[in-house]
C-alpha cells in the first residue's frame, strides 16, 4: 500500500511539473511585446542593458537605421524650408546677401551691369542723338498693392511709351525711399520706377526722383488710398493716378545699361533716369517713408559701362579779363 501511494504521489507531482511549464511558455507568448520600441532605440543608440540578446533580427538594423537618417534628412530640409531668409533690405536677407538666397539670384552677386548706380554729369558721355522718347499714358482706376517691399500701382495694357519708334507697355510703377540712383553722390528722399515691357519680353525703366519742396497731388492720392492689408491689391474706381504727371517739365535724362534693383537682378535693363527731380512735401515724404521704410538698394559699380545723357554740353565762351 505504501508503494502504491508514493507511486500515485510521483506521478502526480510530474504531472504537475508538466503543467506549470505549460503554463508558463503560454503566459511568456501571450505576453510577449510585438514591438519592442525602448529595445530598438537603445540598441541604435548603443545603450544595451544586457536583458536581450536576440530580440531583433541583425538585418533590421541597417534598413531601421538608414530609414531614420532618410526621416532626419526629410525633418533638416523641412526646417531649412521653413526658416528660409526671404529678401529684404536688413539683416540676413539684405542686398549684400541676396545673391546667396537663391540659384537664381546669381546676378546679385557677380552681375556686372547692375542697378542702381551714382548719375554724375560728368562721367556721362553728352549726346542729343537718343532715341526720341514718346509717352502715351492713360487715365485708369487707380490698382494699389502694398507687396511687402514696396508700394505699387499696377496698370492695364494701353498704356506706353515709344523710345526710338519701340513700344513698351506699362506695367506697373513703384516707390523707394530714399532714392536707389544718386545723383552727384547724394540720395534723395523718393525715387518712382515706371516699369515697361515690350513684346519681347526686354525691359525698360524710367526712373523720377523726388525732393522736398511743395506738395504732389499725386503722391497725396496714394497716401489716401494705401491698402489695408499687405499683398492684396485694392481698386479705387473714384481715384486715378496718371503717372505723366510725376515727369519734371525738363525730360532731359541719363540712359544706360542695368538692372533689375531687386532679386533675382537681372541685366539688360533699358533705364532712363530724368536728370531732374519733381518734388512732393516734408510731411509726404515722411509718410511713404513711414509705409515703405527703408527699401532702396545700394549704389552698384559702373564697370565699363557707358552712361549717356540726352543732351550735350553747351561750350562756354572764355571769360574775358581786362587789366589796367
Amino acid at each position: 500500500m505504501k508503494k502504491l501511494a508514493l507511486k500515485t504521489l510521483l506521478i502526480a507531482l510530474s504531472l504537475s511539473s508538466t503543467q506549470v511549464l505549460s503554463e508558463s511558455h503560454g503566459t511568456e507568448k501571450s505576453h510577449a511585446p510585438l514591438v519592442d520600441l525602448g529595445a530598438e532605440l537603445k540598441a541604435k543608440t548603443g545603450s544595451h542593458d544586457g536583458s536581450h540578446s536576440t530580440s531583433h533580427s541583425p538585418k533590421a538594423e541597417p534598413a531601421q537605421s538608414h530609414n531614420k537618417e532618410t526621416q532626419n534628412t526629410a525633418k533638416h530640409d523641412m526646417e531649412k524650408e521653413h526658416h528660409a531668409v526671404h529678401w529684404g533690405y536688413t539683416g540676413e536677407g539684405g542686398p549684400r546677401h541676396w545673391g546667396d538666397l537663391a540659384p537664381e539670384n546669381i546676378s546679385c552677386k557677380i552681375g556686372k551691369n547692375q542697378s542702381p548706380i551714382d548719375l554724375r554729369d560728368k562721367a556721362a558721355v553728352g549726346t542729343t542723338g537718343l532715341p526720341q522718347l514718346d509717352i502715351h499714358y492713360r487715365d485708369v482706376p487707380l490698382k494699389i498693392v502694398n507687396n511687402g517691399h514696396t508700394l505699387q500701382v499696377n496698370y492695364p495694357l494701353g498704356s506706353y511709351i515709344k523710345v526710338g519708334g519701340h513700344r513698351y507697355e506699362l506695367l506697373q510703377f513703384h516707390f523707394h525711399t530714399p532714392s536707389e540712383h544718386k545723383k552727384e553722390g547724394f540720395n534723395y528722399p523718393m525715387e518712382a520706377h515706371l516699369v515697361h515691357k515690350d513684346g519681347d519680353g526686354n525691359l525698360a525703366v524710367i526712373g523720377v526722383i523726388f525732393q522736398e519742396g511743395e506738395e504732389n497731388p499725386q503722391v497725396q492720392t496714394l497716401l489716401d488710398n494705401l491698402p489695408k492689408t499687405i499683398g492684396k491689391q485694392e481698386i479705387h474706381r473714384n481715384a486715378s493716378l496718371n503717372p505723366v504727371m510725376f515727369f519734371p517739365g525738363n525730360t532731359e535724362f541719363y540712359k544706360y545699361s542695368g538692372s533689375l534693383t531687386t532679386p533675382p537682378c537681372s541685366e539688360g535693363v533699358y533705364w532712363m533716369v530724368f536728370k531732374h527731380p519733381i518734388e512732393a512735401s516734408a510731411e509726404q515724404l515722411e509718410a511713404m517713408n513711414e509705409v515703405l521704410g527703408e527699401n532702396a538698394r545700394p549704389t552698384q559699380p559702373v564697370n565699363s559701362r557707358a552712361m549717356l545723357k540726352s543732351w550735350a554740353e553747351q561750350l562756354q565762351e572764355p571769360s574775358l579779363y581786362e587789366f589796367y
